[in-house]
């Protein structure tokens, strides 16, 4: 239900017309659309109720979260954001001597349980915490330097000119083909053509008009990708500019807006990845003396 109310375009201000059809009007059975009659998209066709660059966002994230198949939660800070340098196995939170005055709650491989025999080391909420710290203490000392490298590369990701350009030649290929399949098909219907050759021209046309269509998608993902490297790049950037000196406390939003992920390794030895694709990586001694 949630994931129908993601990719609904009606939130957007759009509408995908004809998603069913009637099959039988006397009982009027009704069919989900699967090519079986033509669909036809209307941008703008009423009031959006969210952002569409919001939407688009979210079918990005959707998208690359299925072709990324890693774990995804929100039960914890470090919930699907850390990972086994050596398996890429996910981290998750285990309890250690529950029923003693010992307990512990501790973050390790979750593979570890399923047989695989990896070297990383556990760590606790605590040291994560500081390593995070000290991963963002580090990169906030060249923020200035930081800022002015990235003034260059977020004017590029803003700038769409080519690709809206080969977009309106796709799309003007896409109705010229479409109008051309309808005139063959319109040809045949009402002259006596041989059918091999009108077959030949029908496929050479259908292909035409598949390959646009498909290169058409691979231009909206790239546009995809650059507003969402835009938008992470701008959430780090705040961050930074919102800091002015060294954080001492652990904080979720910062830990949530800066950071992408975490890869653990041996001898207790982390790479942070942060948003904007910049890596920290901090060997054990610089953030236990943190």
């Amino acid at each position: 239900m949630v994931e129908s109310i993601l990719t609904n375009e009606k939130y957007k201000g759009d509408a995908l017309l004809q998603k069913k059809f009637t099959v039988d009007f006397l009982t009027k059975k009704q069919k989900v659309n699967e090519g079986e009659v033509p669909q036809y998209y209307v941008t703008g066709s009423h009031p959006a109720i969210i952002e569409p660059e919001i939407f688009d966002l979210v079918q990005y994230e959707l998208k690359r979260r299925k072709a990324d198949g890693r774990f995804t939660s929100c039960a914890h800070s470090f919930s699907g954001k850390v990972f086994c340098g050596e398996c890429g196995g996910v981290y998750g939170s285990k309890v250690w001597h529950s029923n003693t005055s010992y307990r512990s709650v501790v973050w390790q491989c979750n593979e570890k349980h399923r047989g695989q025999h990896c070297t990383t080391p556990h760590f606790t909420e605590r040291e994560m915490q500081v390593a995070f710290l000290t991963a963002f203490n580090q990169t906030l000392a060249d923020r200035e330097e930081i800022i002015a490298a990235y003034q260059d590369v977020m004017k590029s990701l803003t700038d769409t000119t080519d690709l809206d350009a080969e977009r309106g030649q796709l799309q003007n290929e896409l109705e010229v083909t479409e109008e051309l399949i309808r005139k063959a098909i319109d040809d045949n219907a009402h002259t006596a053509l041989d059918q091999q050759a009108y077959q030949q021209r029908y496929n050479d046309l259908c292909q035409r008009y598949e390959k646009a269509q498909a290169r058409l998608g691979e231009l909206e993902n790239l546009r995809l990708e650059r507003t969402a490297k835009r938008v992470k790049i701008k959430m780090f950037m705040e961050q930074l500019n919102a800091r002015d000196m060294l954080v001492e406390t652990f904080d979720e939003e910062l830990w949530y807006s800066t950071v992408d992920y975490v890869t653990v390794y041996e001898d207790k030895r982390m790479v942070f990845t942060f948003r904007d694709g910049r890596q920290v990586e901090l060997e054990s001694e610089k953030w236990e003396a943190a």
